[in-house]
């Protein structure tokens, strides 16, 4: 049986997240958010087996049905191969999403630690973690990208490298501000006194409670990410043909503009909508696990 002091342990924090589903219920804008992640998430999921010209995705074309406009065989109409678009399209939210998500865990994986490492520590330590951190952050992000993908060459794999390299040194910033006013506080005091050992301290105690700003950063993040993915797709640095990335099919489709105009479009609308979504979403969670930010 459940002791009645767990149960009146519980009560508080179920108190709390029925407020943050309320406040992120409430949002409008972010409950469409939401539904067009799911959407998005399922169409990675099950895109190999919903695309309605599988043949297209890795570029099995038919060279007499190029360049035409949409249509109920072909809802984006063709490329210049012939490829179907919508079933690139649909294969392209599984490369984006999924570059994204590993480029992000990436980021995090890098930047948490050094940050958490950097607050709770200070010293020298603080110093060096930091001032090679204000290396990298002294470089536009997309440039610092172009010129690590460029250096390590060209495919998808590298451009997740690159963009991860050039993302981390925000979450060090984050985590390390937090990481320093946690340090002060009487539980992280208490268990430096009774001997707990410096990195149970970060991960036990400074990490668990720096994780509501990097969940808020990293789906701010995210969009941006897919955007920069695909600006390197784009410049001729990320996934390379015949891969159906959104970046790499607005670069072909360019040469096109002016008679297909489907071409274009509908890969930039991938791209378009899923950063708009990720954007309202961060600003969502923000609302939820902020209480500065909160309207009630």
């Amino acid at each position: 049986m459940i002791s009645r002091v767990s149960v009146e342990a519980l009560r508080p924090r179920w108190r709390e997240f029925r407020l943050r589903f309320h406040l992120l219920n409430r949002n409008l804008l972010v409950r469409i958010a939401l539904i067009i992640i799911a959407v998005e998430i399922v169409i990675a999921v099950v895109a190999p087996y919903i695309a309605p010209h599988r043949d297209s995705i890795y570029g099995i074309a038919d060279p007499a049905l190029k360049l035409l406009p949409p249509s109920w065989t072909y809802p984006f109409g063709t490329d210049e191969l012939g490829r179907d678009i919508f079933s690139r399209v649909l294969y392209g939210t599984r490369i984006s999403l999924g570059a994204g998500t590993v480029t992000v865990a990436l980021s995090l994986l890098i930047g948490v630690p050094l940050g958490a490492i950097a607050g709770y520590r200070a010293g020298v330590i603080d110093d060096v973690i930091m001032r090679i951190t204000d290396v990298f952050l002294s470089f536009p992000s997309l440039l610092m990208a172009i010129v690590i993908a460029a250096f390590l060459g060209p495919s998808l794999r590298n451009a997740i490298i690159a963009c991860a390299i050039s993302w981390w040194p925000w979450y060090t910033r984050i985590i390390r501000g937090s990481a320093i006013s946690l340090r002060e506080r009487q539980f992280v005091r208490a268990a430096h006194a009774i001997g707990t050992p410096g990195p149970k301290i970060v991960a036990g105690h400074i990490l668990p409670n720096c994780i509501g700003p990097v969940i808020v950063q990293a789906s701010l993040d995210f969009g941006s990410v897919v955007l920069i993915l695909s600006a390197l797709s784009f410049l001729g640095l990320g996934a390379q043909a015949p891969t159906p990335e959104w970046g790499l099919m607005i670069n072909t489709s360019r040469n096109y503009f002016l008679t297909a105009w489907w071409y274009i479009i509908f890969p930039g609308l991938g791209i378009v909508i899923t950063v708009l979504v990720f954007n309202l979403l961060g600003d969502g969670l923000r609302e939820v696990l902020d209480p500065r930010t909160r309207k009630y």
